[in-house]
C-alpha cells in the first residue's frame, strides 16, 4: 500500500501521542512505586522510550507533511524530558548536552506559541543543572534568558500552546494552557531567588521570593501550608533589615492563609489517616508561624533598643519599611520600590492591626509588643513540648526570657525591672532542672551563661540603688548583694566547667564558637568577685584573689590563642590591666593582715 504524506503525518502524531502517554505514566505514577534497590527503574524505562522517539523524530523527512514548528515542538519536549531524567539520575554531563541541543533547536523560534513554554522550562532546568554544579553565575544567565523570553512573548498577546494541543489538534487554546506558561515562569522566579541567595545578593533573593509567592496567590497555584511557611520565613529576613512593614505583612498573609486552610479542614473533618496527617501538619506549621511572629516581636524590640542606645543623630532615622535601601532592580521585578512587596490579592488587616510596625519609644509601646510576643510563644508551646520536642521547647523558653529582658530595658522603675529579670531566672532555672546536659549540652551552656548574665543584671540594679541610698545598708541588703554575686559566678562556673576537659583544664585552643562566651564569662566573674561586699579584710583578700584568677584566665587564653586575642581584643586589654593592678592591692591587704 502506498502511504500518502497526509497519512504519514497523522501516524507520526498518533505514535508520538501514544508513546508520550506511556512516558508520562512512567514518570508521574510508576516511578513512585519503584523498588528501593532500583530507584530509577521507571525513569530509565521512560528514557528508553524518549530516546526512540527522539531518533524517530529526527529521521522524519521533509515530505512527511508535518509542520516544522510542530516537529520542533515535539522534539523539544522529548529532549527536555530526557535532560530532566538525566539530571535526576545524576548524569549531569549527559543532561547538559541534551538540554543544550534543545536550546539550539528551539531558540530560533522561541517566541512561537508552540515553543515558548517548553523553551522556558529548558532554560529553567539548565539553571538548576548549573546550580547543582555550584555555578550560580551561569545558572543566573540561563534563568534570566527564561525571564526575558516570557516577557517578550507576553508582549505579543498570543496564547501559548501546550504539547497536548500540538499533537492533538485540539480547538483553540484556553486559560488552562495559559497556566502552563505562567507556572513555568513562576518557577523561573523561584529559581532566580535561590541563585541570588547563592550569590549573596540577599535582598534581591528576598524580592524574587516575594514575587514568587505573590504569583502563586494570583494564580491560586500553591499548597497553603507551604505557602504560609515560606511567607513567614521570608518575613524574618525583612525584619532583620528593619523592614518591619514588609515583615508584618508577610506574617499576616501567612496567618490569613492558614486560617482559610483551617476552615477547609474543619469542613471535611474525619478520622482517616489522610485527614489526621493533614491536621498534624497544620498544627506543626501553625506553631512554626507563631514562632516567626514571636521572632518579629523580638527583632522589633531589640532594634528599638539598639536605636535608642545609639548616637542621638541616628535616633531620628525612624524608617521601618526599607524605603531607605537602594534596590538594584535591573530586571524590573518590583519597580525598585520595597513598598511594592505586598500581596494585593488578600486582606491581611485582621493580623496587621494587632501589632505595630514602627520603632518602640515608650514602655507602653514595648509592653504591647511584649504581650503579643508572649501570646505567640504560648501558641507555639501548644505544639512544642519538652517531653517530645525538647530543642524547640528550650528555644521558646529562651525567647520568652529575651522578651522580658527587652521589656526591662524600657522600664524605668528599678524594682519592676528587677522583678522582670527575676521572672527570667525562674523560667530558666526551672527549665535547666529538666534538661539533661548529656543530650542537650549546647542548650545547657546557653542557659548557664544567660543565668549568669541575668543575676549580674539584678546585681547591678541593686548596687546602683545601694550607691544612691544615703542611709547605711541593712544586713539583708548586703546579704542579697553577695548572694547575687555568688549565683552569677556559680552559673558562669557551670558554663566554663562544661568547656573544660576531663581533667578540669581549659583547652589550649578554644573552638571558635565558645571563645567569646568563655572570655566573657571569666571577665564577668572577675568583676562580680570584686563586687562582693566583705565585712573583714580576710574576706576582701579572698574576693580579690578570685577576681585576679578570673582575669588571669583570660590573659592566659589570649596569650596562647591569637584568634581569641584578636576576637576579644578589648576584653584582653582590660584583663591585662587588671592583672597588673590587682597584685598591688592583694599585697597591700596581705601586709595589713600580717600586721594585726
Amino acid at each position: 500500500m502506498i502511504v500518502t504524506s497526509e497519512m504519514t503525518a497523522k501516524e507520526i502524531l498518533n505514535d508520538f501521542k501514544e508513546n508520550y502517554g506511556k512516558v508520562r505514566k512512567l514518570l508521574d505514577e510508576d516511578s513512585k512505586n519503584d523498588p528501593e534497590n532500583e530507584p530509577y527503574l521507571s525513569k530509565y524505562k521512560a528514557r528508553d522510550i524518549l530516546t526512540n522517539m527522539c531518533d524517530s523524530l529526527k529521521n522524519i523527512d521533509s515530505e512527511s507533511n508535518v509542520d516544522s514548528i510542530k516537529l520542533h515542538a515535539m522534539l523539544g519536549v522529548v529532549l527536555l524530558n530526557i535532560g530532566i531524567i538525566d539530571m535526576e539520575t545524576e548524569e549531569l554531563t549527559a543532561s547538559e548536552r541534551v538540554l543544550t541541543e534543545a536550546v539550539d533547536l528551539l531558540s530560533p523560534n522561541g517566541s512561537k506559541p508552540e515553543i515558548v513554554t517548553t523553551l522556558i522550562n529548558i532554560y529553567n532546568n539548565i539553571g538548576i543543572l548549573w546550580s547543582n554544579r555550584d555555578e550560580p553565575g551561569k545558572a543566573k544567565g540561563f534563568l534570566l534568558q527564561a525571564k526575558d523570553l516570557y516577557e517578550s512573548f507576553k508582549c505579543t498577546l498570543q496564547m501559548p500552546l501546550p504539547i497536548e494541543y500540538v499533537i492533538g489538534n485540539m480547538g483553540e487554546a484556553g486559560a488552562g494552557d495559559f497556566m502552563f506558561l505562567e507556572k513555568a515562569y513562576t518557577l523561573t522566579l523561584y529559581y532566580l531567588a535561590q541563585v541570588f541567595g547563592s550569590l549573596k545578593e540577599n535582598l534581591k533573593s528576598a524580592i524574587y521570593c516575594h514575587v514568587t509567592l505573590r504569583r502563586q496567590l494570583q494564580y491560586s497555584d500553591y499548597e497553603p501550608i507551604d505557602w504560609a511557611l515560606n511567607s513567614a520565613t521570608l518575613s524574618q529576613f525583612f525584619a532583620e533589615q528593619n523592614g518591619f512593614f514588609q515583615s508584618r505583612h508577610h506574617l499576616a498573609a501567612a496567618s490569613t492563609i492558614l486560617d482559610s486552610y483551617e476552615q477547609k479542614l474543619n469542613s471535611v473533618q474525619g478520622d482517616d489517616e489522610g485527614f489526621l496527617a493533614k491536621l498534624e501538619t497544620f498544627k506543626h506549621r501553625s506553631a512554626d508561624v507563631a514562632r516567626c511572629w514571636a521572632k518579629y516581636c523580638l527583632l522589633l524590640m531589640t532594634a528599638s533598643k539598639n536605636r535608642l542606645m545609639s548616637d542621638a543623630e541616628t535616633v531620628t532615622d525612624a524608617i521601618t519599611d526599607m524605603s531607605n535601601l537602594k534596590i538594584e532592580d535591573d530586571e524590573n521585578i518590583c519597580g525598585g520600590d520595597a513598598k511594592n512587596l505586598v500581596f494585593p490579592d488578600i486582606d491581611v488587616t485582621k493580623y496587621e492591626s494587632k501589632i505595630i510596625d514602627k520603632f518602640l519609644l515608650t514602655y507602653q509601646d514595648a509592653r504591647e509588643v511584649f504581650l503579643c510576643c508572649q501570646n505567640w510563644l504560648n501558641e507555639a508551646k501548644k505544639y512544642y513540648k519538652l517531653d517530645s520536642l525538647a530543642s524547640d521547647y528550650i528555644e521558646l523558653i529562651q525567647d520568652s526570657s529575651q522578651s522580658f529582658s527587652y521589656l526591662a530595658f524600657f522600664e524605668e522603675d528599678d524594682e519592676r525591672r528587677a522583678k522582670m529579670h527575676k521572672r527570667r531566672i525562674d523560667m530558666l532555672e526551672e527549665l535547666i532542672k529538666q534538661v539533661n546536659p548529656t543530650y542537650y549540652l549546647q542548650y545547657c551552656r546557653q542557659l548557664w551563661f544567660e543565668l549568669g548574665e541575668v543575676y549580674s543584671d539584678i546585681l547591678n540594679i541593686k548596687l546602683d540603688k545601694l550607691n544612691r541610698c544615703k542611709e547605711k545598708p541593712t544586713p539583708h541588703a548586703l546579704k542579697k548583694i553577695n548572694l547575687l554575686c555568688e549565683k552569677s559566678i556559680e552559673n558562669y562556673d557551670h558554663f566554663l566547667n562544661s568547656v573544660k576537659d576531663k581533667n578540669g583544664k581549659m583547652p589550649l585552643k578554644l573552638e571558635s564558637d565558645v571563645i567569646r562566651p568563655v572570655i566573657s564569662a571569666y571577665a564577668f566573674m572577675g568583676r562580680n568577685s570584686m563586687k562582693r561586699i566583705a565585712v573583714d579584710k580576710s574576706a576582701q583578700l579572698t574576693n580579690l584573689q578570685k577576681s585576679y584568677d578570673s582575669y588571669q584566665a583570660v590573659v592566659d587564653i589570649c596569650t596562647n590563642d591569637k584568634d581569641a586575642a584578636i576576637m576579644m581584643r578589648e576584653e584582653f586589654s582590660l584583663c591585662q590591666e587588671m592583672v597588673n593592678i590587682l597584685p598591688i592591692k592583694i599585697k597591700r591587704l596581705e601586709i595589713e593582715l600580717a600586721a594585726k
